[in-house]
């Protein structure tokens, strides 16, 4: 009976630091950072995308450019309590549009996915550029597909540096690599999510 007591404690002590470490960014009120990432189809660089975010609660701005076969795509889109917007650039006018796609969720709502994630483990830790990270790890429910999802979350911030998704499906592999950088944490003003 003990001994199993003192295994139930040493797994809540586990998710407890996990769980605190990852409610640091569900109560950021203002950042802005950077996303580098290069999807991966068999080995081949397909598409690399970099992804702009400035974030202030209930506010998300993300700035993205994407390249693929030397072809490159740039967009603004904003999220507000009102919708969600894209800047159009035939018009120069952002336009309320629910068809658009947030590329990159919240902190909170991505701490909170995690946080709800029952396949997640934590698989190590490692210092990402003199930052120290604990490394987690988890399976989406993909029908079929073989897929694996790791993330280096900054222990002071509880927001990711780096991520890779792998996922193997009849043959076809795919990685996504994302470089997380350029973290700020000061007070964004409410111009930046403008949309008159």
């Amino acid at each position: 009976l003990m001994s199993c007591g003192c295994t139930e404690q040493n797994k809540t002590s586990t998710q407890e630091t996990l769980q605190t470490i990852l409610e640091k960014a569900a109560v950021i009120e203002s950042v802005s950072y950077e996303i580098d990432t290069a999807f991966i189809q068999n080995e081949t660089v397909r598409q690399t995308m970099t992804l702009n975010i400035w974030q202030k609660t209930p506010y998300l701005k993300e700035g993205v450019n994407s390249t693929s076969e030397n072809m490159t795509i740039s967009q603004i889109i904003i999220k507000r309590p009102d919708g969600l917007y894209h800047y159009d650039n035939i018009s120069q006018t952002y336009q309320l549009d629910p068809q658009t796609i947030i590329f990159q969720p919240s902190t909170t709502e991505m701490v909170q996915n995690l946080l709800h994630n029952q396949t997640l483990t934590i698989v190590g830790t490692e210092n990402i550029s003199g930052k120290p990270t604990t490394i987690i790890q988890y399976h989406p429910n993909q029908g079929g597909n073989s897929t694996t999802v790791k993330i280096w979350i900054w222990n002071e911030k509880g927001v990711p540096l780096q991520e890779q998704y792998i996922s193997n499906n009849e043959g076809t592999s795919i990685t996504i690599n994302s470089i997380y950088s350029n973290y700020s944490f000061e007070d964004i003003p409410e111009s930046t999510f403008s949309v008159e």
